[in-house]
């Protein structure tokens, strides 16, 4: 029956008291709810957005978040590599706008698409994004799309050691950072992994693709650093008058009629800081000087061509890269959301499907745990019920001591006593220790103790011998507290971390939580708040399907 009756609920101090409790309940799971939130809108974070502590990443709901997410992942967290290309002075990704559609040099876009289309460039001259995170840990999806590849042209791990000279352990590791094709010691396909990835990154999605801009390299990376990002520094030195660095001109051949100081950084950039594929004989052979012979051609569309952006015949002429990557983004917007929502996830789960063993060792782990769990526990408590041994209340003491020490105190004397038997790094190193809990042993002999004696006296009447007993009734009486006995054995074996990886330091025998916590080491927060959420689901999961059982667990006893 109800604790308040249906008719005293009528009055006002019940109503309000059940009110309060209501809010109270509310509060109480808000507080709960809050933090996990919290912790699922993180999981979807990388370096651009890592400070937001929003319950609602900003990039699903604003354009300009996913834009700076983008350039992000388009260059590879790199500012530099955004500034050269865009011969900008950004100091962070947020700090980009998005350029409106009617931007000046949108105009060029549908040439430059052309261009590209035409294979006006060579491999060496196409930068491949989305493809590599070193600060946020993760796997974009032009490195997750690589792999693919390789394991579809080489079927194996071991086929594509022998065919590209590599001596990759596992498909996890397999990368190739991205050449650095700007500077004098890069080679285009100076390795058949190398030259593998050249050909690669030509078939990927023209949002995942930029430009190298040599003179944007110039500007940005040697002239820059040389007179400061002020453009006056520079004009005192060379007596000239730009009034941005965007109009410093890098000439396509030696400036034989401009002063010394401009003729030896000439000389000293293409020579030694550029690197030499971009020269063809005393030419520069880049791709602005393509893209500007390419627009010559193209000089009949004078409506572009002469253009408050662009000036035929001019030296400074930029690629139109912003106004090109904001139209391509503008398209693709539902394909990059989708990618930078679910990036850190399948990162997770492409470590530990294709990483070692640790799944398959954490299924065996946790089922002969659960299963030894509910042998030898329920075999030692129906003893101390059953038979009620003189010495019992002494056993039950021994058990409850037990608890009284942590594992980490357990931790050594075990290791060494392992160590002696030769079992460490195997599956009884790690079930032989927690086989038997003091815990379960007691608990179960209260449940024992408390069924019915008449029970055993009739089948012992009727011919039952004692295995009879113990396993036609007392184990089928006791499927709810069994099931409280089997959830707590998978939640201590699954979680087991320290244990697991002291136990078994071989890579061969770590569980999921010894990976999961080797990935955590080397990503950002996102990936780990990811992977937590991740490792979080077989508990869940195990919790729902076992929800009637526990939940009989409560009302049986009480029932007696």
């Amino acid at each position: 029956m109800p604790i308040i009756s249906f008719i005293g609920r009528k009055s006002l101090p019940t109503r309000l008291l059940i009110t309060a409790v209501y809010a109270a309940l509310g509060l109480g799971a808000a507080a709960m709810l809050y933090p996990l939130w919290l912790m699922i809108a993180g999981s979807t974070k990388s370096v651009a957005d890592q400070r937001d502590n929003v319950l609602v990443p900003r990039f699903l709901v604003s354009e300009l978040a996913l834009w700076h997410k983008h350039l992000e992942a388009l260059f590879n967290e790199s500012m530099d590599a955004l500034n050269m290309a865009f011969d900008a002075d950004y100091i962070s990704f947020e700090d980009v706008p998005l350029p409106p559609p009617d931007a000046p040099g949108s105009e060029l876009v549908p040439l430059w698409r052309e261009f590209l289309a035409s294979g006006g460039l060579p491999p060496q001259a196409i930068a491949l994004g989305h493809y590599w995170a070193p600060q946020a840990g993760a796997f974009p999806v032009q490195l997750r799309e690589f792999r693919q590849h390789l394991r579809e042209k080489f079927g194996t791990l071991e086929g594509l050691n022998a065919a590209l000279g590599t001596a990759f352990d596992a498909w996890y590791v397999v990368f190739i950072q991205p050449p650095a094709y700007l500077f004098p010691h890069a080679a285009p396909g100076s390795t058949p992994l190398a030259a593998e990835f050249d050909a690669f990154k030509l078939s990927a999605p023209a949002w995942c693709q930029t430009v190298l801009s040599p003179e944007g390299f110039f500007r940005k990376l040697y002239l820059k650093p040389r007179y400061s990002k002020d453009i006056a520094a520079y004009n005192a030195a060379h007596g000239t008058a730009y009034a941005a660095y965007a109009e410093v001109p890098l000439p396509r051949e030696f400036p034989a009629d401009a002063p010394p100081l401009a003729q030896e950084e000439w000389r000293d950039f293409t020579a030694n800081t550029l690197s030499p594929i971009w020269r063809n004989g005393e030419m520069l052979d880049t791709p602005e000087t393509r893209w500007r012979d390419f627009l010559i051609l193209k000089k009949e569309d004078s409506a572009i061509l002469n253009s408050s952006f662009f000036i035929l015949n001019s030296s400074t002429a930029p690629l139109p890269q912003l106004a090109h990557h904001a139209a391509l983004f503008r398209e693709h917007q539902p394909e990059i959301r989708r990618e930078l929502l679910l990036r850190n996830y399948r990162t997770v789960l492409d470590y530990v499907l294709f990483h070692g063993r640790g799944i398959l060792n954490t299924v065996v782990y946790c089922t002969l745990a659960v299963l030894l769990a509910l042998l030898v526990n329920p075999l030692a408590a129906y003893a101390l019920s059953r038979f009620k041994p003189a010495a019992g209340a002494q056993i039950l003491l021994f058990l409850m001591l037990t608890m009284a020490f942590p594992h980490m105190v357990t931790q050594i004397p075990v290791f060494v006593l392992l160590r002696e038997l030769g079992l460490l790094n195997t599956f009884a190193a790690l079930l032989l220790p927690g086989m038997a809990s003091g815990y379960s042993i007691f608990l179960l002999k209260g449940f024992f103790d408390s069924l019915p004696r008449d029970l055993y006296e009739s089948a012992q009447l009727d011919g039952a011998g004692e295995w009879t007993l113990f396993w036609h009734i007392t184990m089928r009486l006791s499927t709810p507290i069994l099931s409280v006995i089997a959830l707590q054995a998978f939640s201590i074996a699954y979680a087991n971390f320290m244990y697991a990886l002291l136990i078994c330091q071989e890579s061969r025998m770590w569980t999921l939580m010894v990976w999961l916590y080797q990935l955590q080491q080397r990503s950002g927060p996102g990936v780990v708040q990811a992977s937590l959420l991740l490792a979080a689901l077989p508990t869940l999961a195990v919790f729902l399907a076992c929800q009637r059982v526990l939940l009989r667990g409560i009302v049986v006893p009480v029932e007696k």
